[in-house]
């Protein structure tokens, strides 16, 4: 949306500053009956808020690439008045210059600047993208000079702010650009290795939708596809990996944790549990290790679904209300007591009720250990008259057996993440719940353990760990692992999974081989139980051997070495 003769007279206004009446015009009598949104009249003050949006903005960053941009201003009550700014940061294939546009008029109705730009790279904006590089973060910076130098920002009190690729931005020149008070990240990452590369197992799907994305809307440099590529090939070498994860060190916002917590930056991040591309996870481990002040909000749904509309549209949704508190307390001195509130909020999932954490880790969450046993050969149990075998027990009582369970990879079991990849993890969002009979799962390529039927609500908030021991049949090797919501009939209900791969081990030895599940909250009630599956595949993971290779992995059960899960609950 471009008119030139609206951008050379903004391009004159701007370079001589000045207040929001020299930057857009006041609208005649017929405009103002027409007036319906600044969308459909760029440049013209609005008759109803006073705000006005300049959509062709051009943000020339430190080595002359010019970034799209837009421009929303509050309504100026009088001449020199100063106002608190924001820069919003492009998501990862998305047109930054129109992705906010609900949010920035709301802000701009409170008295705010706010800017938007599309990414170096993507769309309108010129250069490569190279996945929040050093040039990615200086662009932030040049927005600021921006904003500096053309509109009556108030230079003590700017932020920065974005979704995914945005949102990883924000945070990395918050710890670079002492002019940035506080930033807002929506749906980020912290750890770049861990979402990539996390325990050794790439993330197929979600890496396939970021390399699509790249090349249909952007630019990308050649190494960032090589990348991909090469984390996601079995046969990858052991250095081919170690240089990525070099080259993703500096990409990630955990690096900076130190930089931030000098400059006592104020720090706000919203994760959404399903989000399989950046799981909370390490999002959680960054927001633990800083000691500034701080807010995490864990919502329900996949990568951007709790907060894209308030966004786009601007309507009303937990993070981007939350946020804009934020900004009003750290940005505009607002003592509306959001940094004495709890330091964390939890969705619990398929609910809209959320519970409140003092901090992370949180004192409230307690773990529980309970242990497994294998549930060893096929058998009739002369005991309690009934085949055995089947299926291994999770108990609060140790295991007093020394016994394995071996699964093979020759196919794939009922246990999913979700039968469509993205698809069926969306539908969480709106309540539909991933399921599968838990009686379906092969024996030979499956192993399930299951609990004791719950007498009250188990209340599970955080990270789920299972310590395993494991003997691999060859040097490569992957085990993913669900924890299921069984009710009577043996139907589970998916509440959160976890991967782990191996890639070098030596045939036959057996090692330890814990697996994180990815964070989550959910409510287990009374009558059900807790399951958990483990196989040797899922859509959403590259397999760490060929098409067509063969291997076994065997699940060591020992009284000395015990197999535990240590669940997190309230």
């Amino acid at each position: 949306m471009r008119i030139p003769a609206l951008l050379a007279l903004s391009a004159l206004l701007f370079a001589t500053g000045g207040a929001q009446a020299e930057l857009c015009r006041n609208a005649s009598s017929i405009e103002a009956a027409l007036y319906s949104s600044p969308m459909n009249s760029p440049g013209i003050i609005s008759p109803t808020d006073g705000t006005c949006w300049l959509p062709g903005v051009t943000i020339t960053s430190y080595d002359g690439v010019k970034l799209a941009a837009n421009l929303f201003l509050p309504r100026s009550s009088y001449s020199g008045q100063k106002f608190p700014g924001i820069v919003m940061i492009g998501s990862w294939g998305a047109p930054g210059r129109m992705e906010y546009l609900g949010q920035q008029q709301r802000l701009a109705q409170d008295g705010y600047i706010v800017a938007s730009y599309t990414a170096r790279g993507f769309f309108l904006s010129e250069g490569l993208v190279d996945v929040a590089a050093p040039a990615d973060v200086r662009d932030v910076s040049a927005a600021l000079d921006w904003l500096q130098a053309n509109t009556p920002v108030d230079v003590q009190n700017m932020a920065a702010s974005g979704i995914s690729y945005g949102a990883g931005l924000s945070l990395i020149a918050l710890s670079q650009d002492t002019r940035l008070k506080t930033a807002v990240a929506f749906s980020g990452w912290a750890t770049l290795a861990d979402e990539l590369y996390a325990a050794e197992t790439p993330n197929l799907t979600w890496s396939g939708v970021l390399n699509f994305l790249g090349d249909t809307t952007g630019r990308p440099d050649p190494e960032v596809g090589r990348n991909i590529q090469t984390l996601n090939n079995p046969n990858a070498t052991a250095a081919e990996i170690a240089a990525i994860m070099s080259w993703a060190l500096p990409r990630s916002p955990s690096s900076y944790v130190a930089a931030i917590n000098r400059r006592n930056a104020p720090v706000f991040i919203s994760k959404n549990y399903q989000d399989d591309m950046f799981t909370p996870n390490s999002s959680m481990a960054m927001f633990s290790a800083l000691t500034v002040p701080k807010k995490l909000l864990l919502n329900a749904g996949i990568h951007t679904s709790a907060e894209i509309l308030g966004a786009l549209l601007g309507i009303d949704n937990t993070p981007y209300d939350q946020a804009h508190r934020w900004f009003n307390r750290w940005l505009k001195g607002e003592q509306n007591g959001i940094e004495n509130e709890p330091k964390v909020s939890m969705q619990i999932k398929f609910s809209k009720q959320r519970d409140a954490l003092s901090n992370w880790p949180a004192p409230e969450v307690h773990n529980q250990t309970l242990y497994l046993s294998p549930r060893g050969a096929l058998r009739f149990d002369w005991g309690c008259f009934c085949a055995r075998g089947d299926k291994g027990a999770l108990s609060a009582s140790q295991n007093q057996s020394r016994d394995g369970d071996t699964i093979y990879n020759f196919s794939d079991t009922t246990a999913s993440s979700g039968l469509i990849p993205i698809l069926s993890t969306t539908a969480e969002t709106f309540g539909i719940p991933v399921v599968n009979s838990l009686l379906t799962v092969g024996l030979s390529t499956g192993v399930r353990y299951e609990g004791s039927w719950l007498s009250a609500t188990q209340k599970i908030r955080g990270i789920a760990r299972l310590n395993l021991r494991l003997t691999p049949s060859q040097a490569r090797a992957q085990v993913v692992a669900y924890l299921y919501d069984v009710d009577l009939i043996g139907t589970g209900v998916l509440i959160t999974h976890g991967a782990r791969s191996l890639h070098s081990a030596v045939p036959g030895q057996t090692i330890d081989f814990p697996i994180e599940f990815s964070a989550i909250a959910y409510d287990i009630p009374a009558g059900h139980h807790l399951g958990i599956v483990l196989d040797t595949a899922d859509s959403l993971y590259a397999q760490p051997v060929n098409a067509g290779e063969r291997f076994s992995v065997r699940f060591e059960f020992d009284p000395a070495r015990q197999a535990s899960l240590i669940l997190p609950t309230l």
